[in-house]
């Protein structure tokens, strides 16, 4: 009888163990698989705001971010979570290479049907306004995913969800990431119209030099 109750005391203490360590076993809060694209601190706090989430409105997210991604690989990764992922849910893909092209990624979100018109996901992904940038990374660019680029687009992401279920999140960056978007934009700009106006600026001289000479 002892024989029998330690065998079934092992048999709940392996099932513990193997729920507890199978990410894929347990679906709540912020799921994050990656290759140290974003830093630890970030993904504490991305944690901290998806446990609030699902905490009030029952919203999972899981955040996918590789260094390279085949296509199979894509594909096994999509396929199984919306498989085994509960409603309601967002599932955000992103890998800075994609197959065995070395010169672009891929950034892809799914959602389950109950979630759809309830987030933007333009808002989130425009090259021009979005918090987080679309990025289909070309390697001649200098542009690189980075740990504040997830967070701000995170953070909007879990913002537009909680508004749509009428709830305020106490751990939302609230208007820092957009303030902080905003002011990058501005800076972005300014650049470009100060290089833009270097350019014309030298073009003219140029011009006027050569028809002066003549």
């Amino acid at each position: 009888m002892l024989f029998i109750q330690q065998k079934r005391g092992a048999f709940w203490a392996l099932l513990f163990t193997i729920l507890l360590l199978t990410p894929t076993a347990s679906f709540s809060n912020f799921i994050y698989e990656g290759d140290h694209i974003i830093n630890d601190k970030t993904i504490t706090k991305m944690k901290e705001i998806g446990d609030e989430l699902y905490k009030k409105t029952g919203v999972s997210i899981v955040l996918i971010a590789k260094k390279h991604l085949s296509k199979d690989e894509f594909l096994e990764t999509k396929n199984r979570y919306l498989k085994e992922l509960k409603d309601p849910y967002v599932l955000w893909i992103f890998s800075k290479t994609y197959m065995d092209r070395k010169d672009f990624g891929i950034n892809k979100m799914f959602n389950s049907p109950d979630l759809d018109g309830k987030f933007d996901k333009n808002s989130l992904f425009s090259p021009f306004r979005g918090s987080f940038t679309k990025l289909i990374v070309i390697k001649k660019s200098k542009s690189d995913p980075t740990s504040a680029a997830f967070l701000n687009g995170y953070a909007d992401l879990t913002d537009m969800l909680a508004d749509s279920y009428s709830v305020k999140l106490n751990s939302s960056l609230g208007h820092e990431s957009h303030t902080f978007m905003n002011i990058m934009r501005i800076l972005f700009y300014l650049t470009l119209l100060y290089f833009l106006g270097l350019y014309v600026k030298v073009k003219f001289f140029k011009k006027d030099t050569i028809e002066t000479k003549k």
